[in-house]
């Protein structure tokens, strides 16, 4: 079932920054706009989308998939959201098994009413032996500065399914973000994903959990940014409960005098299974802070779990090298954060990539 909105121009601009793309160029696309989901198109038959009340109707196993990760008494974000009297607001999207999916499936969220709140909660499946590229992004007009956005996503991964994932945030800089993302991989699945936080936001708070069954193989790439005034809290949690999961889980972290908080903890309850934690912070001044807090736990004997982190202030050596090259000092500076990011080598398309390097200059002149 597809709805059909036509998105103005102006909506088409503030999500193009966060990776939209003409829907003839994407295998499905949902877009969500404030209260209504505005969009729910597929070009691509083994591709279903449509809001999520519609599927809770059409589909009797969706009622068993909502809420199926995470009890929606879990805290009272997640109540008020469990809890709502109107349909729930957000997408589903189906990849159906089997199907090889050539174009990237892209859904996004756009809140347009200042001071507006959004509560929202999205499901995904991933089929057994089905394949996809995932572009999802959030954003807000320049006209929206504060405003609260709390979001469930339940992404079910079937067995030898495959998923390669970007999700660029772009929020307003007074605005208080909650999201909660929970993930399960059967037998054989496969995810590699990297989630962009770039734009200045007052609070954000992020919480993940990933269960991994066998021989399943996840890595995760989240690429953080603190202007003067955000601060953000990344928690992440992953289970590592079949024989041959594998997981590695990376953050690198840039403060320009906001905080980050990174708190990582791996559990591998298996024998045969192999985590890894990476946490690497970069700060730009004496403001701000970033604290990487990874913590593992080895519940069966052969679990091998590892990690490493540091934080550090920008490399003065590297920086008056580029400047004796003639390079200016806010574009020295510029250099060394992307080099540290390592925008290169992810999984960002080149032109997604180049509106990230865009986001970096503009979120430390403070002109997002």
């Amino acid at each position: 079932m597809d709805q059909r909105t036509d998105l103005s121009n102006e909506e088409r601009d503030i999500l193009h920054d966060v990776g939209f793309e003409d829907l003839s160029e994407r295998a499905a696309t949902a877009v969500l706009v404030d209260g209504t989901v505005r969009l729910a198109q597929s070009n691509d038959p083994g591709v279903e989308v449509m809001p999520l009340a519609d599927a809770l109707r059409t589909y009797d196993f969706v009622q068993d998939l909502m809420f199926g990760l995470v009890e929606p008494d879990a805290n009272e974000d997640i109540a008020l959201i469990a809890e709502q009297r109107d349909a729930p607001l957000g997408h589903f999207v189906w990849v159906k098994p089997g199907a090889q999916v050539t174009l990237p499936v892209q859904t996004f969220t756009l809140l347009e009413t200042p001071q507006g709140r959004q509560f929202t909660h999205d499901i995904m499946v991933i089929d057994e032996g089905a394949s996809v590229d995932m572009i999802s992004g959030s954003a807000v007009p320049s006209s929206v500065h504060k405003g609260r956005h709390v979001s469930i996503g339940e992404c079910y991964m079937r067995k030898g399914a495959s998923c390669n994932s970007v999700t660029i945030e772009h929020w307003g800089d007074g605005m208080d973000v909650v999201s909660y993302g929970y993930t399960r991989m059967d037998e054989g699945a496969r995810s590699q994903s990297t989630a962009i936080k770039m734009a200045p936001v007052a609070n954000d708070l992020s919480r993940s959990k990933v269960i991994m069954g066998a021989n399943t193989n996840a890595v995760s790439q989240a690429i953080i940014f603190a202007a003067p005034g955000t601060e953000r809290v990344i928690e992440t949690e992953t289970h590592l409960n079949g024989p041959g999961a594998k997981s590695e889980d990376l953050a690198r972290m840039v403060s320009a005098g906001g905080t980050i908080i990174n708190n990582a903890y791996l559990i591998g309850n298996m024998a045969g299974t192999n985590g890894f934690l990476g946490c690497d912070g970069l700060k730009l001044t004496d403001d701000g802070a970033i604290r990487a807090v990874p913590a593992l736990e080895a519940k069966a004997e052969g679990a091998m779990l590892s990690h490493e982190a540091s934080v550090g202030m920008i490399d003065s050596d590297k920086l008056n090298y580029l400047m004796a090259a003639g390079i200016e000092e806010d574009a020295a500076r510029d250099l060394i954060v992307q080099g540290f990011l390592s925008l290169e080598n992810t999984a960002i398309p080149a032109g997604l990539r180049r509106r990230v390097v865009e986001m970096i200059a503009q979120a430390k002149s403070g002109g997002m």
